[in-house]
């Protein structure tokens, strides 16, 4: 069984990539969200395994206080992809126990570094 991955990336065509690059590397896409909102709602269904977060999102919740909500929900491990890469957001996003935290713009190679050759779920 593959791991299942939720985008959650007010990018539209960040977000469309990133789902390619996945798919590419054999991923299973069960979601692709804009809002911290949404990626509860989501998560709260499907427990992704996987969750790439955006730091900035549309909505209330940013990616780090959306992310500490998830490990609430499920066991999802989160991978932050951001534009904001500044000391106070990293320590910020340390709280979420992250599996990796990387600059924008996101390409394959990376991911597959950051998730392995194998996209077994992780539970």
């Amino acid at each position: 069984m593959s791991a299942r991955v939720m985008i959650v990336e007010d990018e539209v065509i960040a977000a469309m990539a990133t789902e390619k690059m996945l798919r590419k590397l054999g991923y299973e896409v069960c979601g692709n969200v804009t809002s911290g909102e949404e990626a509860l709602a989501l998560s709260e269904a499907l427990c992704p395994d996987i969750v790439i977060m955006d730091i900035r999102l549309d909505g209330q919740l940013d990616g780090i206080d959306t992310s500490l909500k998830i490990k609430e929900l499920c066991e999802a491990e989160v991978v932050f992809v951001s534009a904001y890469c500044d000391d106070k957001t990293r320590s910020r996003a340390q709280a979420a126990n992250p599996r990796a935290f990387v600059s924008k713009p996101l390409d394959i190679y990376q991911l597959k570094s950051i998730l392995g050759d194998s996209p077994v779920a992780c539970h």
